[in-house]
């Protein structure tokens, strides 16, 4: 095995790339462990404030994601479930996190 303390320049963007991912997956499950503690529909963002990623929770259960690409003033956004099947556009990332509610409930 190679030694991955000799300073090189590979192995300082190894860790550099390594330290980046790990910090994203602590944000994303530290915005988790709150979203899972609230009753009702909730969303947070997990990367750019205002085109997203946002993490979804239902009644402490985490439904999905909201994103928008526009880059204008008036974004169209879209909803991903846990399924993974994008639904969209919607008018707000409130109504595409709704949208994900209706997604996950089961018919009686």
């Amino acid at each position: 095995m190679a030694d991955r303390t000799d300073g090189s320049q590979e192995a300082v963007t190894a860790a550099e790339t390594a330290y980046e991912a790990a910090t994203r997956d602590l944000h994303r499950q530290e915005v988790a462990a709150q979203l899972r503690s609230r009753d009702g529909l909730h969303y947070a963002s997990i990367g750019d404030e205002r085109t997203g990623p946002n993490l979804v929770a239902h009644n402490g259960e985490i439904v999905g994601e909201t994103y928008t690409t526009s880059p204008g003033v008036l974004h169209d956004w879209y909803a991903v479930p846990m399924s993974g099947r994008e639904q969209g556009p919607f008018v707000s990332a409130r109504a595409a996190a709704a949208s994900l509610i209706k997604s996950t409930q089961q018919p009686s």
